[in-house]
């Protein structure tokens, strides 16, 4: 039996336990792994140690409890095996940034780092991200000119292939875009989490903003400083690479998010949403 298939059968006993109390020496068992071993591979197959992904997972149940059921807090605290309502509202600030509290007065969940069930397909992306590590990049001022949308649905973001089809029929009428093009999709988000939804924006950039025709928006990306990871492989699978960046890179490195934005950069190495072999650069402002 392969490694990975090793460790989803960990992953589905963690899920089957979730309200139940169990350590990582349960789980090792489960699998019949020594608690070395098994902490390790985990580790390496997932980029997560054992014990970080049952409370990230934990946590992200205890989020839609919190939304969906009249529960009180500390009930949902107890049910998830966290022992008092400070020990859970701790842990539960540092995954998303706001208290329990805060998040019931909240109408969308937009912006949550939610972890989701760790899957054959999320091994696979995030074991070739984790194997490129990130540079670190001062970019200058970059001019964009192209079409905004927004998403009130957040389970398409997977396919957009609909909004890039209508903007790459009208790029051609850009006539001051650089050449060779370079395409770019922006998110971006507002402090407003009750709107809901996703804002992006699909653009090329742009020698300057002379005589842009109606149907485009311009948007200037300050100078700033990036984190700049690749993603490869299919467009529909870039959200196992954001899930990584977020869930798993970031909250154990010291670096601040200073912008309320992200970007997607399509260069020479990009060979369209459906080339297994496709490259893309994700761009994270940080401090």
């Amino acid at each position: 039996m392969r490694n990975k298939d090793i460790i989803l059968r960990a992953v589905q006993y963690i899920e089957s336990n979730l309200k139940e109390e169990i350590s990582v020496l349960d789980i090792a068992d489960s699998i019949h792994y020594s608690l070395y071993h098994f902490i390790r591979l985990f580790q390496s197959v997932t980029g997560f140690s054992p014990g970080m992904y049952l409370q990230q997972r934990r946590l992200s149940e205890a989020v839609k409890e919190l939304k969906n059921t009249g529960k009180k807090i500390i009930e949902i605290a107890y049910d998830y095996q966290f022992n008092s309502h400070e020990a859970f509202t701790r842990a539960f600030k540092k995954q998303f940034g706001i208290n329990p509290k805060q998040l019931r007065g909240q109408l969308s969940l937009t912006g949550l780092s939610l972890l989701n069930p760790i899957s054959s397909d999320s091994i696979f992306q995030s074991e070739k991200v984790r194997n490129e590590p990130p540079a670190l990049v001062e970019l200058p001022q970059i001019a964009l000119t192209g079409i905004s949308f927004f998403l009130g649905d957040e389970s398409k973001i997977t396919d957009l292939s609909k909004e890039w089809g209508q903007f790459t029929q009208e790029v051609n009428s850009i006539k001051n875009r650089l050449q060779p093009e370079r395409f770019y999709q922006v998110q971006y988000w507002s402090e407003k989490q009750e709107l809901g939804g996703f804002n992006f924006f699909l653009g090329v950039e742009i020698k300057n903003m002379d005589e842009i025709q109606p149907q485009f928006v311009i948007k200037l990306l300050p100078e700033s400083r990036y984190l700049r990871f690749i993603h490869k492989g299919l467009a529909n699978k870039v959200g196992y690479t954001y899930k990584y960046i977020y869930n798993q890179f970031l909250p154990e490195t010291d670096y601040k998010l200073t912008r309320p934005y992200n970007f997607e950069f399509y260069g020479e190495k990009c060979l369209g949403p459906y080339n297994p072999e496709s490259e893309s650069e994700i761009y994270i402002p940080i401090e």
